[in-house]
């Protein structure tokens, strides 16, 4: 469990410290935080980690994911797809 809250922080940190947030669009629909409505985030990546990859050590073989942090409330929303950062709208 340590090492989640580890990662947690350390995903925390990247978010203060890392680029400005943007709009993301996800199968057509706009990206909105289902907590406080905003509509811009900070995107990064993930591992979906296994039991089996991870007991053997290969952890950098599991796929990963997309997560987005709303720039105002700091939820984070997981997806399997990569998400479109709309170009132009910062």
């Amino acid at each position: 469990m340590g090492r989640y809250f580890e990662a947690l922080k350390a995903g925390v940190r990247a978010f203060q410290e890392g680029p400005d947030p943007s709009e993301y669009v996800v199968a057509g629909r706009p990206v909105r935080c289902p907590h406080c409505g905003e509509a811009k985030f900070a995107a990064s990546r993930a591992l979906l980690n296994t039991r089996g990859r991870t007991a053997f050590g290969v952890d950098w073989a599991d796929p990963s994911a997309t997560i987005l942090i709303c720039a105002e409330c700091g939820r984070l929303e997981w997806f399997a797809t990569e998400p479109e950062e709309v170009v132009g709208k910062k």
